[in-house]
C-alpha cells in the first residue's frame, strides 16, 4: 500500500513538473511573439525621399491643318536609381493655335506610376494646356499653363495646377544649330496630404537644349531637378529626353 503511494506521488510529481514545463516555454513563445512585431515594425522600409530618374516622352503629331493637331503621347521613366520603369503613360491631345502667340490643347492622359515598393496608383487625368509663346529679340519666352483634374479609383480626386517659364535663344556650334534653354515650373494642388492641404508644393527646374533635326524630327534634351517636401520620393534630380514625330 506504501508503495502504491508513494508510485501516486511520484506521478504526480512529474505532472506537476510537464504542467510547470509547458507553461514556461509557452511564456517564452509569448514573449518571443510579442517582440517580433516591434522589430518587424522597426524593418520596415520608409518611403524614399530622394530618386534619381531618367524621363522619356514621345509624342506624335498629326497635323490637320494650319492650326490643328492631333498629339498623341507616350511616356516612360525609369527610376529607384534607373534600376526599373516607374511612371507609364498614355494619351491624345487635340491642339488648336488660336493666334501665333497662344495654343491650347485639351489632353487625356492615363498615368500608372509605382513611386516606391509596394505603392502603386492609376489614374486618369483630364488636362487643359494653354500655351502663350513671344518673343523679343532673339530670346524666346514659353509660358505653359496646366489645369489637371486628376481622376483616381481608390482616392479622393484633385485638381493641380501648373505654370513652367521657359526661355530659349538660339545658338551654334560649327555646323550643329540649336537653342539652349532653362525653365522654370511650379505647381499647386487641392489634395489634402496629411490633414491639410498641398497647396503650392513643387517646384521643378531645368536647362537642356532643343533641336529641329529636320521638318519631321525634333528633340530636347535636358537635366531637371525637383523639389517636393511633400510627394514620396519627392526630390528627384532627372535626366530626360522629349522627342516629336510630325507626319
Amino acid at each position: 500500500m506504501t508503495t502504491k503511494i508513494s508510485e501516486n506521488v511520484a506521478i504526480a510529481e512529474i505532472t506537476k513538473d510537464e504542467k510547470q514545463r509547458t507553461s514556461y516555454l509557452l511564456s517564452i513563445l509569448f514573449l518571443v511573439l510579442a517582440l517580433s512585431a516591434p522589430v518587424k515594425a522597426q524593418n520596415t522600409v520608409s518611403p524614399p525621399r530622394e530618386d534619381h530618374q531618367f524621363w522619356n516622352e514621345t509624342q506624335i503629331v498629326k497635323h490637320l491643318n494650319e492650326k490643328r493637331d492631333l498629339v498623341f503621347i507616350g511616356v516612360i521613366r525609369l527610376g529607384r536609381d534607373w534600376h526599373r520603369p516607374v511612371d507609364e503613360r498614355a494619351g491624345v491631345g487635340y491642339a488648336f493655335k488660336l493666334n501665333p502667340h497662344l495654343t491650347i490643347m485639351p489632353t487625356y492622359i492615363f498615368v500608372s506610376y509605382q513611386p516606391f515598393p509596394g505603392r502603386l496608383i492609376n489614374e486618369h487625368r483630364l488636362v487643359m494646356n494653354v500655351t502663350g509663346k513671344f518673343s523679343l529679340r532673339k530670346f524666346t519666352f514659353t509660358d505653359r499653363n496646366l489645369f489637371e483634374r486628376r481622376v483616381r479609383h481608390s482616392n479622393p480626386d484633385f485638381t493641380v495646377y501648373r505654370n513652367r517659364l521657359q526661355i530659349d535663344h538660339p545658338a551654334r556650334i560649327g555646323n550643329f544649330e540649336f537653342k539652349p534653354f532653362i525653365a522654370d515650373e511650379i505647381w499647386f494642388s487641392t489634395q489634402t496630404l496629411l490633414g491639410k492641404d498641398a497647396g503650392w508644393f513643387r517646384n521643378r527646374i531645368s536647362v537642356g537644349i532643343l533641336k529641329q533635326f529636320n521638318k519631321h524630327f525634333y528633340g530636347e534634351f535636358f537635366y531637371l531637378h525637383q523639389n517636393d517636401g511633400v510627394s514620396r520620393p519627392g526630390n528627384i534630380p532627372v535626366v530626360g529626353t522629349l522627342f516629336k514625330y510630325t507626319l
